[in-house]
């Protein structure tokens, strides 16, 4: 698996927590490895020649500037106390989102979308930064065994998930990617392997990712498995291919774009009108911009790009708790809803919520 190089990596300093207010961002790679990144940030339209900068965009790629180079990079220190984030949370808008259900599947019963990922989103209030607290909760020590943690503070809004779901990355020339699609609790574990439905959305993910790889090089593929992520079972495939040369500079961007959104946080068949049905759907259940985003790193040699849900995100004293489903035929509204409150549930536990429903 890629990772830093070792004369890096066991270089790093231990950098102490982000101060109050202080631009900060820590990213798990697929190796073991763990990096974080303190402001002030120099935003880059194109990932540096050398030296390792940080990734960070919105659903969209809209951002100009989105590679972050660190003024200082190194490696978490031994655990901070754990400091829980109380809220008092406002259930998600289920009006809202069994709508935009609705409307989805007659699309798909038109035959005009083959999968669509609507989400939900649970909002709070906070009585302050929450930043510090998510930054302690994300240490090694507690997200081991949960997926791949990353987060990113600007020092008035952010974000901060754990994982399962890796874009892509990169070691040299080879690419690696997943189709992670098809979700259960573990006591249904078994509809992963014998459901139909869950079959149908994963299959969707893999034939998408395939298309857009086969241009790029010869393309394999691991036989269908189960990942276990405590409550939350995943169906998941990887799929490998060797690029003509090791990507670097706009072409590490062209990269990103090719690959995100894939159908498995996105919409199939992804063309502008769909990605902008979309992206409506997402504004009418007040889904926050970073969620699903792409979040990365690149270094000398190498590069990892994680998809960011499973997590929480904020802007100053306002705090969201998103999750989303993957809607094909034969989907039904009772049944989605539950995977999102099934989600929803594991962040509330991976981090240690204080959650007090109005």
């Amino acid at each position: 698996m890629p990772g830093l190089p070792p004369s890096l990596s066991q270089s790093l300093p231990v950098l102490a927590p982000p101060g109050p207010g202080e631009a900060w961002a820590c990213l798990d790679l697929p190796d073991g490895t763990r990096i974080e990144g303190r402001g002030p940030f120099q935003a880059s339209a194109l990932p540096p020649d050398e030296g390792t900068a940080f990734y960070i965009n919105d659903f969209t790629l809209s951002s100009p500037g989105p590679w972050h180079i660190p003024r200082r990079l190194g490696r978490p220190g031994a655990p901070p106390p754990a400091r829980g984030l109380e809220a008092t949370w406002q259930d998600a808008d289920r009006r809202a989102f069994e709508a935009v259900f609705n409307e989805a599947m007659l699309g798909i019963r038109q035959r005009r979308l083959l999968k669509v990922v609507p989400a939900s989103n649970a909002a709070a209030r906070l009585a302050s930064d929450p930043a510090p607290a998510l930054h302690a909760l994300l240490h090694p020590s507690r997200t081991v065994g949960k997926g791949y943690a990353a987060a990113w503070s600007d020092g008035r809004g952010g974000f901060a998930t754990i994982t399962p779901e890796v874009l892509f990355h990169l070691s040299g020339n080879r690419l690696v990617t997943m189709a992670l699609a098809g979700t259960a609790d573990a006591q249904h574990e078994a509809d992963l392997r014998q459901g139909p439905k869950l079959a149908r959305e994963h299959e969707i993910v893999v034939d998408e990712l395939h298309r857009r790889l086969a241009g790029l090089g010869k393309v394999t593929l691991t036989a269908r498995e189960i990942v276990p992520l405590g409550t939350v079972r995943h169906l998941r495939t990887t799929l490998t291919v060797d690029l003509p040369a090791a990507p670097a500079g706009q072409a590490l961007n062209d990269l990103i774009h090719l690959l995100h959104p894939t159908p498995a946080l996105g919409i199939s068949p992804r063309t502008p009108e769909t990605l902008e049905q979309l992206l409506t759907w997402r504004g009418r259940c007040a889904v926050p911009a970073f969620f699903g985003a792409p979040c990365g790193a690149v270094w000398p040699g190498g590069a990892v790009f994680l998809v960011a849900i499973r997590g929480l995100f904020w802007e100053e004293k306002a705090i969201h708790l998103p999750a989303g489903c993957g809607l094909v035929a034969g989907s039904m509204f009772e049944n989605e809803w539950a995977e999102l409150e099934l989600k929803r549930n594991w962040i509330r536990h991976a981090f240690e919520l204080d959650a007090i429903h109005a």
